[in-house]
């Protein structure tokens, strides 16, 4: 998290990505002690960072995730408290005199986020020489018509002494999966690619990891979109079977078939990660949960669905034709709510939703998780999640999995409001009421989660929480999901102002990539140990990496190979 030893930094070339590194100047002639804490750490004690002898000086490396608050202890009273959001290979200095002095920069260093506007620069321009390049090679033909037309007046005129066919034979054009929603495809993309992104590093920039606890980044929001989109296809190919008279019985079997599938992918992925002893094989997982909750939507779908009919349909037709689902899925999250806030754990007491160690005061140091961490740990003892994320803010030992028992169950809901998307879509026939439905959804379950949070991050009622997977953000994620798919639904498959290119290719194929990513993790020419620890560097072979998956799902989709289960 933060260290301190003296001549630890002495110049910014030994600082990797994310430090800082603050000189400190005793020019007292006493010794002082020096305090420090984060501001992310929730109600964490100070840290004890160095004790300073008289006319002495140290560094210490901090993190530049978030700001930090600094004391220094003269005697017993405390003095000069600071909080402050320290730049990344920026070398600071701070001088403690009896006067209460800031600390100030000795020398800056490049912004960090130039990496990003670099690549952003270059994709836009080489989506944009793409694009043009495109336009010209579709434009060609007329042009080539025009010069046979020419030719054919000139044979008219008896100006030509050479003939040519009048029929210009053409082949036909294949349009693959004439039937599929395109912007389902294009944002299925979208989340893959992301997820392989930031499975690969995101540059190793702070918001393309996952939050330390509370809060929400863009890696947060990549797995619930892809649950939800999931509901979403699951409710139209299952409303496209029922429509075909296609047997209850088989799409019982089809569905067992595909999530138990799914389960032994996952575990296999885990094992290729972990290659110790099967003692230690991670059961939980996240082709796991995808698994666990295609089966229990899927079955509820397969049970309760009816053939839709367009004629006479009501505006909550959506709505009226699914309530025993509702009801099933209703019934899961209250057994999670009441779970999670009633069911004691040793210990720890009833209703703990935090990370456990320094949080709290340590208050809570062995309840990692609460009853959902508890649940895990007794469950699946080794076979679960054990590194812990560095930094590790909150210096927790205990072991916790993101992808638990307790944590599926409020991921059941984020499917099923996918599949009251495809409900949407398949029931109502005007783009308005498909559209102005999704929007509504949308923006409710956003304002509900956030109210759910109380629009904190921290000591809210349901704070926003990827690990336990909590209500609030199992509103909020859908709420997006919601949104996102609206704009897009009306921008490609509508007005059709977009291809959804490059996008719409890894999501023909999003299974492939990520079993595959997953595997290749780490391995050349997807990635490789770089020469320096900066951001660029990692960043330009995430990318690379990134690239490599979508540039293969460019050849799968022009060579007509679509892969499923």
């Amino acid at each position: 998290m933060l260290f301190a030893e003296k001549n630890i930094c002495p110049n910014v070339t030994t600082l990797s990505y994310d430090e800082a590194c603050l000189d400190v100047f005793n020019n007292l002639n006493e010794t002082v002690t020096i305090f420090g804490q984060y501001e992310q750490c929730h109600k964490c004690d100070f840290m004890n960072l160095t004790e300073l002898s008289p006319l002495n000086s140290t560094s210490i490396r901090v993190s530049t995730r978030s700001p930090l608050q600094l004391y220094y202890l003269r005697g017993k009273t405390p003095n000069c408290s600071f909080d402050n959001l320290y730049y990344e290979h920026y070398l600071y200095g701070w001088n403690i005199t009896d006067k209460c002095n800031q600390p100030y920069i000795k020398q800056p260093a490049d912004n960090a986020y130039l990496p990003i506007l670099t690549a952003f620069i270059v994709l836009f321009c080489f989506g944009t020489a793409w694009y043009m390049v495109k336009c010209i090679y579709k434009n060609s033909h007329r042009l080539r018509s025009l010069l046979t037309w020419h030719s054919e007046l000139e044979d008219d005129l008896g100006g030509s002494t050479t003939g040519s066919s009048i029929v210009i034979e053409r082949s036909p054009s294949i349009k693959k999966h004439p039937n599929r929603v395109k912007s389902v495809d294009v944002f299925r993309g979208l989340c893959i690619m992301l997820m392989i992104f930031v499975n690969y590093g995101g540059g190793k920039y702070w918001f393309f990891g996952h939050s330390l606890w509370n809060g929400i980044t863009i890696a947060d929001l990549v797995f619930p979109w892809f649950l939800w989109l999931m509901g979403l296809s699951l409710s139209i190919s299952l409303q496209s079977k029922l429509r075909r008279a296609v047997p209850r019985r088989q799409l019982v079997i089809q569905t067992l078939r595909r999530s138990l599938i799914l389960i032994f992918l996952g575990i296999m992925i885990n094992s290729n990660q972990n290659t110790q002893t099967i003692a230690n094989l991670r059961f939980p997982g996240v082709l796991q949960r995808i698994g666990i909750t295609y089966l229990i939507v899927g079955l509820l779908e397969v049970a309760f669905t009816k053939r839709i009919e367009v004629d006479n349909v009501s505006p909550v037709q959506d709505l009226k034709s699914s309530w025993p689902q509702w009801l099933a899925v209703a019934c899961l999250a209250t057994i999670h709510t009441c779970v999670t806030f009633l069911a004691p754990v040793p210990g720890c007491g009833r209703g703990y939703l935090g990370p456990g160690g320094l949080d709290s005061a340590g208050q809570f140091r062995n309840c990692t998780g609460g009853v959902a961490g508890y649940v895990d740990r007794a469950l699946f003892g080794e076979h679960m999640y054990h590194r812990q994320p560095r930094p590790n803010t909150y210096e927790t030992r205990q072991t916790f999995d993101p992808e638990g028992l307790l944590s599926t169950l409020p991921a059941v809901l984020t499917v099923y409001l996918g599949v009251q998307a495809g409900r949407i879509l398949n029931t109502y026939q005007a783009i308005r009421a498909k559209a102005a439905r999704w929007m509504a959804w949308g923006v409710l379950l956003c304002l509900l989660g956030g109210a759910l949070c109380e629009f904190k991050r921290d000591d809210g009622m349901i704070p926003i929480n990827k690990r336990l997977w909590s209500l609030s953000y199992v509103f909020v994620t859908a709420g997006m999901a919601f949104v996102i798919q609206t704009c897009l639904f009306l921008l490609v498959d509508i007005t059709r102002k977009w291809g959804g290119r490059p996008f719409f290719y890894p999501g023909m194929n999003a299974l492939v990539l990520y079993v595959g990513h997953e595997l290749f993790r780490g391995t050349f020419p997807f990635a490789w140990k770089p020469s320096q620890t900066t951001h660029g560097t990692y960043l330009f072979m995430n990318l690379w990496g990134t690239a490599l998956w979508v540039s293969l799902s460019i050849f799968m989709y022009k060579s007509n190979l679509f892969l499923s289960i």
